[in-house]
């Protein structure tokens, strides 16, 4: 044991005497059995638990948030447990408490944090959570939580609250004067299967504050607070062990607007295809669908190609480099068919009173659009909590 490591336990064991004695557990032998085919438990929040398996061999793996987190465990030359969490190794010092039988202490040797937990027939119960973004041996990094959010086949629920403030251009009489300002309610429902892949019914409601329409008379009329139609889909997703994203499913439109200006008045449905990869650089890839109309009392029709292109690079700490905007093609115009926005954002997951939130800022600049009158510049702000599914415990 090196003077630094020394001086760390004479330190603890000294400034707790009076309390509790607390024993340093420096033989391999019984750090193993601790970590040895384990479970190990903690209370995220009230009523939300994360479960850790541990083996013998070092392997482990982590639920919280209907998501699954990839664990490894060490003892090094030290004799400390170390833990692969966010791609590195954090070490702790193990005691045990010289007082209460089956009590011991973990004391994370970088920071000095501390935990209590009970051990009872190789089930670990936490008292109390370290640093929740760095995470631990039972409870996720906010950096493992954002790769988990980026990834579209993850069976993760959120209450996703987007707020788009818009500028628009075009050769229309002052078409560049108009702006408008919405918010998407977008959620996600997954349902976790047996075989690792996720089914997801994910509903997209609009509410428009001030959207400018056209009104034939050479200028705009500004409508809002209104709904527009809600978007939907339903879908399969799965991640392969080598980092593949793959999917499909339905996509489809809801003619709930309530102004006829914010829409068609027709159903529409039709197929989507996913496909991206991932891996610890980040995550890619794109959603491919169409529409077609179906029914409906509106005139006109909907016949609709888009491209959802998505991406996130980590910066560590929860912060990220992510967009996803939506290209589309509209096969019903003559001409002026393509809506191309370029995405660029920066988004960052944070763990508040023990529950993750992501908060995002996008910016896109539409480069292809509607000579006449279409988006130009879009800034979007997002706010996701995440939830937990009930329906997927013990899944």
């Amino acid at each position: 044991m090196n003077l630094g490591l020394l001086s760390l336990v004479l330190a603890l064991v000294a400034g707790n005497a009076a309390a509790q004695p607390w024993i340093p557990v420096t033989e391999d032998a019984e750090i193993r059995a601790l970590f040895s085919d384990t479970v190990m438990t903690a209370e995220l929040k009230k009523g939300v638990t994360a479960t850790a398996h541990y083996n013998s061999d070092g392997s482990g793996e982590l639920s919280a948030w209907d998501g699954t987190f990839p664990r490894q465990w060490k003892i090094n030359d030290e004799g400390l447990a170390c833990i692969l969490i966010s791609g590195k190794f954090d070490c702790f010092l193990i005691e045990r408490s010289g007082s209460k039988e089956n009590e011991y202490r973990a004391t994370k040797v970088a920071t000095g944090e501390t935990v209590v937990f009970d051990v009872h027939d190789q089930k670990i119960s936490t008292k109390g959570s370290m640093n929740a973004k760095a995470g631990g041996a039972s409870q996720p990094s906010a950096e493992e939580i954002a790769a988990k959010l980026s990834n579209p086949t993850a069976p993760v629920m959120t209450l996703g609250n987007n707020i788009d403030y818009i500028t628009y251009k075009g050769k229309l009489p002052g078409a560049s004067d108009q702006s408008a300002t919405r918010y998407l309610f977008q959620t996600s429902f997954p349902f976790k299967l047996s075989n690792g892949g996720t089914i997801f019914f994910r509903p997209a409601i609009p509410v428009m504050f001030n959207e400018p329409v056209p009104n034939g008379h050479g200028g705009f009329d500004s409508i809002g607070t209104d709904i527009g139609d809600t978007g939907f889909d339903f879908s399969y997703g799965i991640t392969t062990p080598s980092g593949l994203l793959w999917g499909g499913g339905m996509v489809g439109t809801i003619p709930t607007a309530t102004d006829d200006a914010l829409g068609k008045d027709l159903w529409a449905v039709g197929p989507e295809i996913l496909l991206g990869a991932l891996g610890k650089w980040g995550v890619v890839g794109g959603i491919i669908s169409h529409q077609w109309d179906v029914g409906g009392s509106g005139e006109g029709e909907i016949n609709l190609t888009g491209i959802t292109y998505f991406y996130a690079f980590p910066l560590g700490g929860g912060w990220q480099i992510a967009s996803g905007p939506s290209i589309s093609y509209d096969h019903t115009r003559k001409s002026d068919n393509w809506t191309i926005p370029l995405g660029i954002g920066i988004a960052k997951t944070s763990i508040i009173k023990g529950r993750p939130w992501k908060f995002q800022l996008q910016y896109w600049n539409y480069v292809e659009a509607a000579d006449a009158f279409a988006p130009q510049h879009q800034f979007r702000l997002s706010i996701s909590p995440v939830v937990s599914a009930p329906w997927n415990e013990g899944k």
